[in-house]
């Protein structure tokens, strides 16, 4: 999965400097410590259409939703497994002919552009934005962060309202019950489905 996301980051830093759009690299690719199962962290300094084409550039996303708390990240999940936590930039305070970047972000003046988010995101409705919770569950017990992990499972179970919750001692039985559940009430898009029930098969 990680040549994937080494690809993911070159075709981001080919579309920054192609278009001339102001990206940075963020989270555990910029520190050199990423996993298999890291996600990518990427701020981008785009409009609407900019966004649309640099998300859809690289592949058809399996799910896309936005975070509430806090606004202005999409959350972009691909078939190969890629998944990226993009920050959308609504201004900052950059004048760098580069438009790569590897500096922190956050040592710039910056404010997110969270309305941007809420119009690119595919559903709005609470059982769609929870679905994102059995990808973030398993890529961070996957990663080694299991309490994390974890703790992002029993949120799935309390929207379920299912007991018990998911341990640490028996992870992958608790999350594979809580997918089953979830399935038999609502709906999950097929290859988002495949792509976590093939990281169930990693544990």
């Amino acid at each position: 999965m990680k040549n994937n996301q080494e690809k993911y980051i070159e075709y981001v830093k080919s579309f920054a400097e192609t278009n001339r759009k102001h990206v940075w690299l963020g989270g555990s690719f910029r520190r050199g410590n990423a996993t298999p199962f890291s996600d990518v962290d990427i701020s981008a300094l785009m409009e609407k259409d900019s966004l649309i084409a640099f998300i859809y550039g690289y592949a058809a996303p399996i799910y896309i939703s936005s975070t509430t708390n806090p606004e202005g990240i999409i959350i972009v999940i691909y078939e190969d497994g890629v998944a990226v936590d993009l920050e959308v930039i609504g201004s900052i305070d950059v004048s760098d002919a580069e438009f790569f970047h590897v500096e922190r972000v956050k040592d710039y003046e910056y404010c997110r552009n969270s309305s941007i988010c809420r119009e690119i995101c595919l559903s709005s409705d609470e059982a769609y934005q929870t679905a994102r919770l059995f990808h973030r569950s398993l890529i961070k017990y996957l990663a080694g962060k299991r309490e994390l992990g974890v703790s992002v499972a029993n949120e799935i179970a309390e929207f379920m309202h299912m007991e018990p919750q998911v341990t640490e001692s028996d992870y992958k039985n608790g999350i594979t019950r809580l997918i089953e559940q979830y399935l038999d009430k609502y709906p999950l898009e097929e290859p988002y489905r495949d792509l976590c029930l093939e990281l169930i098969g990693c544990l």
